[in-house]
């Protein structure tokens, strides 16, 4: 997956938009506005890609933001674009570097369907967030209903695919979004997602999108 973000960056964005039906802006922009409150702590923006969640911080009057990604092209093409107040960090999310209550928040968009043992990363996630601290993941989700999954993964794995192509329109051979199929496929249904990071935080909520087939989990550090 990462390769295909390196290959899509000139129009990774712009496609992401469309294919999310337009809500990826709008409900990062819901995440960040429940981190709002920690704009001058530090906040860890994991799995960083082209920089999207952390402009979009930044732009909100953020002063600190570690932006974890395990691409060295992606982080070097964020560092460019958001200058001093965005600070790359090589790394991926199941072995975090950084101490104990490093972070007041973190952001996590469209990147926690990537991660290998998504457990581990909630695991490191509270680890490095302070108590009374966020969780913020927003994602593509899986429906629990087999009804809505089953819709959900035919526009994942046939749809979305076809009209990514079509915005792509010959920009590259490939096309880089088929790589969200194989990680739908492996994510935990919505509500257990939601449970698991209950179990390491004290606390999380789920809200649903697109019948289920677009999510934001968030959960609060309380123990």
């Amino acid at each position: 997956m990462v390769r295909a973000i390196e290959h899509a960056l000139p129009f990774y964005e712009s496609i992401s938009e469309i294919i999310s039906m337009g809500l990826a802006g709008p409900l990062r922009r819901r995440a960040i506005r429940r981190l709002e409150k920690y704009r001058t702590d530090w906040i860890l923006d994991s799995g960083t890609g082209p920089g999207t969640g952390s402009r979009m911080m930044l732009e909100d009057g953020f002063e600190k933001i570690a932006g974890l990604d395990p691409s060295q092209v992606l982080l070097q093409h964020a560092k460019a674009a958001l200058g001093p107040r965005f600070h790359p960090v090589l790394g991926v999310a199941e072995n975090l570097p950084f101490r104990l209550a490093a972070f007041s928040g973190v952001l996590t968009c469209f990147s926690y369907r990537d991660v290998r043992d998504k457990a581990l990363s909630l695991v490191e996630f509270a680890r490095v967030v302070d108590l009374g601290g966020r969780l913020e993941i927003v994602d593509v989700g899986k429906p629990d209903g087999l009804f809505r999954q089953k819709l959900i993964a035919l526009y994942v794995a046939v749809i979305m695919p076809m009209i990514a192509r079509f915005f792509i329109s010959g920009r590259t051979k490939e096309n880089p979004f088929r790589m969200i199929v194989p990680t739908f496929h492996k994510l935990g249904k919505n509500r257990s997602v939601t449970r698991w990071a209950e179990q390491k935080f004290g606390s999380a909520r789920l809200h649903e999108f697109l019948f289920g087939g677009m999510v934001i989990i968030e959960a609060e550090r309380t123990s």
